[in-house]
């Protein structure tokens, strides 16, 4: 299933779930608790659908291996010019340190 898809249906679910929450198991003295409960699983449900429709989540999942710092150059701009000095994030190896 691909991840458009899968966010689809997240947000179709999470909204048939905020609607029954709201309008059936709220009103319910005695799942009160539940239907919040129920309410807060389709707002997440929502969210997370949503990010997987717009991909937001995708720069979250594959880390660079380039240094941001050089753009994997391993030199950056100096005072003499471009390419004059070794980059202090990464060493002049051009390849992301395992904290970044």
């Amino acid at each position: 299933m691909k991840r458009n898809h899968k966010g689809l249906v997240s947000i179709i679910v999470g909204a048939v779930s905020f609607i029954i929450g709201l309008f059936v198991l709220l009103p319910l003295e005695s799942l009160y608790l539940f239907s919040l409960f129920v309410l807060f699983l389709a707002c997440v449900l929502i969210a997370v659908g949503s990010a997987l429709v717009k991909d937001i989540d995708a720069s979250l999942e594959i880390s660079s291996r380039d240094c941001y710092y050089c753009n994997g150059n391993g030199v950056i701009k100096g005072v003499e010019g471009e390419g004059s000095e070794t980059c202090p994030r990464c060493g002049g190896t051009g390849l992301a340190r395992a904290d970044d």
